[in-house]
């Protein structure tokens, strides 16, 4: 890899980071405006916004289903780490199983 391959992934990922931290307070304010639907809140933004992202990324050629696929599978292991994690001397095969 190149300096100039590893200052644009330098930048990239800051850009990345940027968005993300945009994006949380995006939804802030959304969780904030829509309070009203009170403990479905959450769940009914979390739809909104996957939804919403996949659309974003099929109306463009320049996503490729399968990188759209990997990605969720890789959420879904991230989102079960998060949530359920407290049994951190299980094998990682383990904790998948419900």
């Amino acid at each position: 890899m190149s300096k100039d391959d590893d200052e644009f992934s330098h930048d990239l990922d800051e850009r990345q980071e940027q968005l993300e931290q945009r994006l949380r307070q995006q939804i802030d304010a959304l969780a904030t405006d829509f309070a009203d639907l009170g403990p479905d809140l959450r769940w009914t933004l979390v739809r909104g916004l996957i939804h919403q992202a996949i659309h974003f990324a099929a109306e463009r050629e320049d996503i490729e289903f399968c990188a759209i696929a990997t990605y969720l599978g890789d959420m879904i292991g991230h989102a079960h780490e998060l949530m359920h994690d407290n049994e951190p001397t299980q094998a990682p095969r383990e904790k998948l199983v419900h």
